[in-house]
């Protein structure tokens, strides 16, 4: 299953966030699996070599112990090891972490691999986090599995939701679910909101072989061509984020955009900018509402880019 791993540094680790749940984690590992929404779903983080945590959220049901989850989880793999003639080992209670605020059961079991794991059920939001560390038989892994475990944060905090993954990192309000999502090597876009309403954050790679051949303006407007077609819109070239960057302000057609004649306009707000540290382009976009356009400063606020930025 690869190669012998070292134990990992302190110097190595970095955060990751999805749906408002955080971890400290190796910064080796990058996300490979997503599946679901706030409520229920799960993500995978790999190494070069493998999947090396697999995490699964869900709400907790009224009266539902950590242990008992445990108990079910556990049946289910003992099925399977049972139906592949497989040896299993279980060891339950390890004392491997105790976050504040959260009722929780650490264990560990074995066949072809080394599966360390913590149930957690926190107290304040009811939020189910389960976590499961993989890695081979022989391969010491409780250290590890104690920072990973130790850091977990799983609710929101002053109404955001904290994302870190694949060198972004942003907050969006915690009222505005995910609507859509693309993660491609070349450009990464992420969109909150619910009907007429659209707040989206865009990370896209190789800007100077991007903007060699044309403006940051022009690329914006290539790049949302289909949004700004019943636009009317105005670029600025300002600086954003300490970076070259253009402001975008406009409104949708009086067609599309009658209760703009209510005093209830829907505007469009943007920002993009130029990352020289990073050689990439990010886009912070708001579509709504002009009620509820304060949302734009505190998001583009929170999209880091760089170190500086």
């Amino acid at each position: 299953m690869g190669v012998d791993r070292e134990p990992v540094s302190t110097k190595q680790y970095t955060t990751f966030g999805w749906q408002g749940i955080g971890l400290t984690v190796p910064s080796a590992w990058n996300l490979v699996f997503t599946q679901g929404n706030y409520e229920a779903g799960n993500v995978r983080l790999a190494d070069e070599d493998s999947v090396r945590l697999e995490m699964r959220w869900q709400p907790a049901e009224r009266g539902q112990a950590p242990e008992a989850m445990v108990d079910a989880y556990l049946r289910r793999v003992a099925r399977k090891a049972d139906k592949d003639r497989v040896e299993l080992s279980i060891h339950r209670g390890l004392n491997l972490a105790s976050p504040v605020g959260k009722d929780v059961e650490c264990y560990r079991w074995m066949a072809e691999q080394q599966v360390l794991a913590m149930l957690s059920r926190c107290r304040q939001c009811g939020r189910i986090v389960h976590l499961h560390l993989l890695g081979r038989p022989e391969e010491p892994l409780r250290g590890l599995a104690r920072t990973v475990f130790a850091s977990l944060d799983d609710h929101p905090e002053g109404g955001v939701l904290f994302w870190k993954f694949l060198d972004v990192e942003f907050a969006s309000p915690a009222r505005l679910p995910l609507m859509d999502r693309s993660l491609q090597a070349g450009c990464i876009r992420m969109a909150f909101g619910r009907r007429l309403l659209r707040l989206e954050f865009v990370r896209a790679s190789l800007a100077e072989v991007v903007l060699a051949r044309k403006s940051l303006a022009e690329w914006f407007t290539e790049f949302y061509r289909k949004q700004l077609r019943r636009r009317r819109f105005e670029i600025q070239e300002v600086p954003v984020r300490g970076h070259r960057g253009i402001d975008v302000t406009g409104r949708a057609w009086l067609l599309v955009n009658p209760s703009r004649l209510f005093g209830r306009p829907r505007i469009l707000r943007a920002a993009c900018w130029h990352c020289d540290e990073t050689n990439r382009i990010f886009i912070c976009c708001f579509d709504g509402s002009a009620g509820e356009a304060a949302m734009f400063q505190r998001a583009l606020d929170g999209f880091r880019c760089c170190a500086t930025g």
